[in-house]
């Protein structure tokens, strides 16, 4: 009998059999539906402590409710959050002897806990209808924004959901009762709002009228971060810039302009080529220039350019004058070099069309930005082609001219495929015959391109310390060529490169290398700098 006693639940039943349902869990089509309601009530946690319970308890035994169920219900919602709370409070009274002292730790122990509770489970969704329901201005936001804390936290959600239009709403209050600085000091994270954001940057331009020369970049750095946060205030924030140009002082609103576009091109992605031909300075806007400016931004989204892309803008720049886009817009420095790493990749093939396409593009931009004629350019990237075919080949480079590496654009795409050949792991380990023409290349471009011996002293700082010791030879002739910069006078330049080589922990016989060549191939007199120079690289040689 014990066992079978067991054998059953705390109801009574067998183990498995589903016992007699419970009458206040089973629903009833014909219940009121004013009884529903009030049961919810009760059905609550902590229900039992809310001030008006008594008067729900007689409404709902008014309309017909059982006084049984209240006292069930209100046992079972009871939780006791309310003596979990004086428990913590008496702890407090213990080991806090200060009745203020007590006051503050206790708000701040509560405060912590429920901010971070309404960081984790905000739900902007639930928000979405407070203006649409009609209940007005809600008092516990204004209650909210009374205090310090309560504002921080408002900032904080509103950058974590930015789309939130009653997040956004709270900081335009917010801004309403006075509290511009404080929001302005937040920065532009939090701008989602038109109306807030035109305030802030207001607020913003002001303060960097004000600001000392000191603090200038930093609040700079906050306008402009703000500015480019989407298309649509960028768009505006060049609008409020161009408009200040002829008032009093509007150079310093150009370079701001100038400064904005830098910002967005460097930092915020596609926003400043997306929206570059509404501000084009000679043509002005049409359809050709938008049409041409989202081409361009979808070739830089791109991690490779596609076929279509080039060849729709290569014939948008084939028209005629008067019907071609501003070539304002191929005048992106990122552009050129994402053209040029496609055009000059060791893996990448690209059929005729491709190539040519791409060459077209280069070809325009570079056109009309040097003193060279078109046919000169197109000899120059075509040699520069046919210079990386034919040592990829394994041919000789001797058997070539390399006069094409007068013209820059040429010696730049030389550059992209050294660079992409020499980071390239499996062709460093292939130990091949190609180190000996890469060599001569990385000479040649040192010696006749003035502009470009910083980008091929920065190939030679990222390559040594991938290769070390593996390639000791092919090292120091690196090494060796980098010192064709102190011939042609550039000590500042080679000086940074060879704290660069300090700061990546170089082989240190290497470092003995380069310092031997160094005095091997110089005599005195010396400069102050260069002894300075030099005596750094042999200390650390001799360390």
């Amino acid at each position: 009998m014990k066992r079978a006693a067991d054998d059953k639940n705390s109801d009574g039943n067998a183990e498995g059999e589903e016992g007699p349902e419970d009458p206040r869990k089973r629903p009833r089509l014909d219940q009121d539906p004013v009884l529903g309601q009030l049961e919810a009530v009760f059905q609550q946690k902590d229900a039992i402590t809310e001030p008006e319970v008594l008067d729900t308890m007689k409404q709902y035994v008014a309309v017909g409710g059982k006084p049984q169920t209240v006292v069930e219900m209100l046992s079972e919602s009871y939780v006791g959050y309310g003596a979990m709370i004086n428990v913590v409070v008496d702890w407090i009274a213990n080991f806090v002897p200060h009745p203020e002292a007590q006051d503050a730790l206790g708000r701040d122990c509560l405060w912590k806990f429920l901010s971070q509770f309404v960081r984790e489970n905000f739900d902007p969704a639930a928000f979405s209808d407070v203006f649409s329901s009609g209940g007005g201005f809600p008092e516990w936001l204004q209650g909210l924004i009374e205090f310090p804390e309560g504002r921080k936290l408002i900032y904080e959600l509103t950058d974590q959901h930015r789309s939130c239009l009653f997040l956004n709403f709270a900081v335009h209050h917010i801004l309403q009762q006075g509290f511009d600085k404080e929001v302005a000091a937040v920065g532009g994270s939090i701008s989602g709002n038109f109306n807030v954001f035109n305030r802030l940057l207001m607020r913003k331009m002001e303060e960097l009228y004000t600001a000392p020369e000191d603090e200038k970049d930093f609040v700079l750095n906050q306008l402009f971060q703000m500015c480019c946060s989407d298309e649509i205030k960028y768009t505006y924030s060049k609008l409020v810039l161009s408009k200040a140009f002829d008032m009093p002082y509007g150079g310093y609103f150009k370079r701001y302009a100038e400064q904005l576009d830098i910002y967005a091109a460097k930092n915020a992605g596609l926003t400043a080529w997306k929206m570059k031909s509404l501000f084009l300075l000679s043509s002005g806007y049409n359809v050709k220039n938008i049409e041409a400016a989202f081409c361009i931004g979808s070739i830089l989204r791109s991690s490779s350019t596609v076929l279509g892309e080039v060849q729709k803008l290569s014939r948008m720049y084939k028209q005629e004058e008067g019907e071609r886009p501003s070539l304002e817009l191929l005048k992106n420095p990122e552009l050129m070099e994402k053209l040029l790493c496609e055009l000059f990749a060791p893996k990448r093939i690209l059929t005729d069309q491709h190539r040519a396409h791409i060459t077209d593009i280069v070809k325009e931009v570079v056109f009309h930005n040097s003193e060279d004629d078109m046919k000169t350019i197109t000899d120059a990237i075509e040699g520069a082609i046919l210079c990386a075919q034919t040592v990829s080949a394994g041919e000789r480079l001797s058997e070539l001219r390399l006069d094409f590496l007068d013209i820059p654009v040429a010696s730049i795409g030389i550059c992209q495929w050294l660079r992409a050949r020499l980071m390239d792991p499996e062709f460093l380990d292939s130990g091949n015959a190609l180190f000996v023409p890469l060599l001569q290349l990385i000479q040649e471009i040192l010696e006749r391109q003035p502009l470009q011996r910083r980008d091929i002293l920065n190939l030679i700082s990222d390559t040594l310390p991938r290769i070390g010791n593996s390639l000791h030879n092919f090292s120091k002739q690196l090494l060796e060529k980098s010192t064709i910069v102190l011939t042609k006078g550039e000590c500042y330049m080679f000086s940074s490169f060879v704290h660069t080589l300090l700061e990546r922990k170089l082989d240190r016989s290497l470092i003995r290398h380069l310092s031997n060549t160094i005095c091997r191939k110089f005599e005195p007199p010396f400069s102050s700098f260069f002894q300075t120079s030099v005596l750094t690289v042999l200390q650390k040689a001799l360390a």
